[in-house]
């Protein structure tokens, strides 16, 4: 939030409510999450596999796999709306008439 808080300020202030900014800022956040945790999941399986040299690699349900994903992408949502949500409930006028240094 600290880098984007000059262009969330002037997206507020251009008619943008705390609630948008911060759904913004998450969804920007999601992003780059879900191929990490799409294709995390199996390379990770797989340079365990290789790792392993023929020892005993149990492989859990995909429908576990599945949960892990989405209990990821949902970590990932927590732990980006927090400090939006905060960050966005500044004063716009505040933060644009900072110096920008």
């Amino acid at each position: 939030m600290l880098d984007t808080r000059h262009p969330a300020a002037l997206a507020r202030a251009l008619g943008a409510t705390p609630r948008d900014v911060a759904a913004g800022l998450t969804a920007a956040q999601l992003w780059p999450a879900l191929p990490g945790a799409l294709f995390g999941t199996p390379l990770g399986l797989g340079l365990f596999a290789a790792a392993d040299h023929g020892g005993l690699l149990i492989v859990p349900p995909a429908w576990w796999l599945a949960v892990a994903v989405l209990a990821v992408l949902a970590a990932v949502a927590g732990l980006a709306a927090v400090p939006a949500r905060i960050g966005a409930r500044r004063p716009a006028a505040r933060i644009l008439q900072a110096e920008t240094a």
